[in-house]
């Protein structure tokens, strides 16, 4: 019989067998047609069956190929399928390709199915074409049971593209709604946002975008809550309760419409707030003449508002009025220093001054004033000082001119008087000539500083302008005679005549 074994009718392979291919998705079988699991289960029952207890048969007579028998009573006859498979290599080659690209088409249909149902609650907003496409998939397998695989593989290919339109308009409908979500928060109306998102959740319920764009709704009440809180801050003028009220929404939605706008306006009515009371402040300091308060005030204001005319004319005013004190008080020190002859100190306080402004007329005349009497107190005081000079006529003129110079200065001063009068003394002494008489022995030479080679003599009488005087005698065999001599009037002969001999 082993010869006969040919005859013995071959089991198909069901066209559900793609399940295996999908035994890794531990959610397969919570979304596989039911439809499609009992066809599949029922033809692999039958085909084990007819492996089983299919008793061997001969092989029947040949037919003709204008037998009587149609398709379908055909695909009934198990026999008959059985002897259709003795096809040419060619054409059982060929059915075997469209038989494997049924399944194909198949396992397609699946993986769109997995993942449609995986990913999106279709039953929650597209059951009919669901059902549409699970319709041309039973289609798909019953043809494939009859063997038809061209028409099973048109009923998957259909079934797929169906499932494809499906995904495609789920997609379309989630990001609709997402979009609406999104718009519906930014324009702060949370019961539409909440509905839209609602319904993108309903497409893709596990969607990380969709989750958060819906807690965005949900706090969309606290925040326009705490958004009507701090503007009724900023109006009030409380611009930092309003600043940490947007911080805070920033912490619970970066995202939320206008904030940073609204932050950025809170702070520049902050700033200007804070700019009106800087420059207020530095008003009332520059009335009170804190000028270092003024300053810093101002400086404040111009850092929230760089470009404020107000306080940079504070500023200038800052500087001009403290200017004009530090004027007004180096006035004062140099008066105070004039009127107790502190020439020194009068210059420098009128210097100081003029660094301010060269202009300034008091301080010019000021200082030409105590520069003038410094110069005339120094050069009377060393005529005082150095009287005997005024034995030169070129000394005495120069100090005759000093003193009528001194003479013309106004506000001289206790001490300046008392130098002019003083000077004015010595001129009168020194001014006439006193006569001076010159003892000697006729054997020595007498030279005089300021006269000249004297000669020799025993008496010589000179009329001598008052002042000091150097005397020098030499003769042979007697030490050199110098003498310094002051000439004034009433002074006693002055003997020349040799006081030690030089032993040979």
């Amino acid at each position: 019989m082993s010869e006969d074994r040919d005859d013995i009718i071959e089991a198909q392979q069901a066209p559900l067998s793609h399940l295996s291919k999908a035994k890794s998705r531990t959610r397969w079988s919570e979304y596989l047609d039911w439809r499609s699991a009992a066809v599949g289960v029922a033809v692999l029952t039958v085909l084990v069956g007819a492996i089983l207890w299919e008793p061997e048969i001969a092989a029947p007579p040949a037919r003709t190929p204008a037998s009587s028998e149609t398709p379908a009573e055909l695909a009934a006859n198990p026999r008959q399928a059985g002897l259709d498979k003795q096809l040419a290599p060619f054409a059982q080659a060929q059915r075997e390709r469209v038989r494997s690209q049924a399944q194909e088409a198949l396992a397609a249909f699946v993986e769109r199915q997995i993942e449609l149902e995986e990913n999106m609650q279709v039953a929650a907003w597209g059951s009919n074409e669901l059902d549409a496409a699970m319709a041309l998939a039973k289609t798909g397998d019953e043809a494939f049971l009859r063997e038809q695989f061209d028409e099973s593989l048109q009923a998957y290919e259909e079934a797929t593209a169906t499932l494809a339109e499906v995904i495609a308009q789920g997609n379309r409908l989630f990001e609709q709604h997402l979009a609406d979500g999104r718009r519906f928060i930014a324009e702060f109306d949370p019961q539409a946002a909440e509905q839209s998102l609602q319904a993108a959740l309903t497409i893709k319920p596990e969607d990380s975008d969709a989750l958060a764009q819906a807690q965005r709704a949900q706090n969309l009440p606290e925040m326009i809550a705490q958004l009507r809180t701090a503007k009724n801050h900023e109006l009030g003028g409380r611009y930092a309760e309003a600043l940490a009220i947007y911080q805070a929404i920033r912490q619970l939605d970066p995202q939320t419409t206008g904030l940073q706008a609204l932050i950025d306006a809170a702070n520049g009515a902050q700033a200007g707030n804070d700019l009106t009371s800087f420059i207020s402040r530095g008003f009332a300091a520059l009335e009170r003449n804190d000028f270092d308060g003024a300053k810093r005030a101002f400086n404040r204001a111009l850092a929230l508002d760089p470009g404020n005319d107000i306080a940079i004319g504070g500023l200038q005013q800052v500087a001009k009025q403290n200017d004009l004190a530090i004027i007004r008080r180096h006035q004062s020190d140099a008066e105070a220093a004039m009127a107790a002859e502190s020439w020194s100190e009068a210059i420098s306080s009128y210097e100081e001054v003029l660094k301010l402004d060269g202009n300034i007329q008091f301080a010019l005349n000021g200082l030409s004033a105590a520069q003038a009497h410094l110069r005339a107190q120094r050069l009377l005081q060393r005529i005082s000082d150095e009287p005997q000079k005024l034995s030169s006529e070129k000394l005495y003129l120069d100090a005759t001119a000093i003193l009528a110079q001194a003479r013309t200065l106004p506000q001289p001063g206790p001490k300046l008087n008392a130098l002019v009068a003083r000077v004015d003394d010595l001129l009168t002494i020194y001014r006439d000539p006193v006569d001076v008489v010159l003892l000697s022995d006729n054997a020595t030479n007498v030279i005089m500083s300021n006269v000249g080679q004297l000669g020799y003599f025993e008496r010589k009488t000179l009329s001598l302008r008052p002042g000091q005087y150097t005397i020098r005698g030499s003769q042979d065999g007697c030490r050199d005679i110098f003498l310094s001599v002051e000439v004034i009037p009433g002074i006693a002969p002055v003997d020349l005549s040799c006081p030690e001999s030089i032993n040979p």
